[in-house]
């Protein structure tokens, strides 16, 4: 029975990811179907971006377990570990528990602002542009399908897709950092957020002069 080329199966084609009977098979689907073409383009062009945005730093070399032969079903599998908001959000917060005392956690509720971004946090996407250094790291700015402005960004201990609303900036996709020890060598390599994004936007990603004026207008 063929498996059906599903938009985790192209961004994985696109990343490299596939076993060469999968890559072939995905790549006869892209070439037939107009969807799944621009799907693949639109995830190209937010690799392009990724790579210009973080500069060297993804070329650096990166210790890699050994090698382990996984299916697909399996890999696929992994990535949907990473959920969209509210449920990776949900999931990384801990309640803490005192002699059988549950204390509420200081984080997210059921609200109208529970993705709200901090405003110290907030002001960083604000004001900072695709690339530049910091311990917030935007890699990518963009319309999405309703005209809010998003911009994905990596963290220290978060990954995430932020849109301006009238209020501030909340979020709309966050997992875990795919970074370790404060370097960005695997960010924007999340296929969750990678697929969040293709979802989302509408047209092409802004390019630097994009950006500015996107800036100077409040990002409304």
């Amino acid at each position: 029975m063929t498996e059906p080329i599903d938009e985790t199966m192209v961004i994985a084609w696109v990343d490299g990811e596939l076993a060469p009977e999968q890559a072939a098979m995905v790549e006869q689907a892209v070439a037939a179907d107009p969807s799944l073409r621009d799907l693949a383009n639109t995830h190209r062009a937010m690799r392009a971006r990724f790579a210009r945005a973080f500069g060297g730093i993804a070329d650096e070399p990166v210790a890699l377990p050994s090698a382990e032969i996984v299916s697909f079903a399996d890999a696929r599998a992994k990535r949907m570990r990473r959920l969209w908001v509210p449920g990776a959000i949900a999931a990384s917060l801990v309640a803490g528990l005192f002699i059988g005392q549950i204390e509420r956690p200081a984080g997210v509720t059921d609200r109208a602002d529970a993705l709200a971004l901090a405003p110290d946090f907030a002001r960083k996407l604000d004001t900072q542009l695709s690339g530049e250094p910091g311990p917030v790291r935007v890699a990518l700015s963009f319309r999405a399908q309703d005209g809010a402005y998003c911009r994905s960004f990596s963290a220290t201990h978060l990954d995430g897709v932020a849109c301006r609303t009238a209020t501030g900036w909340s979020l709309r996709y966050a997992a875990p950092s795919t970074a370790s020890g404060g370097a960005y060598a695997q960010a924007g390599t999340d296929p969750g957020q990678a697929s969040a994004i293709a979802a989302m936007i509408a047209g092409e990603p802004l390019d630097a002069a994009g950006e500015r004026a996107a800036r100077e207008r409040g990002w409304h």
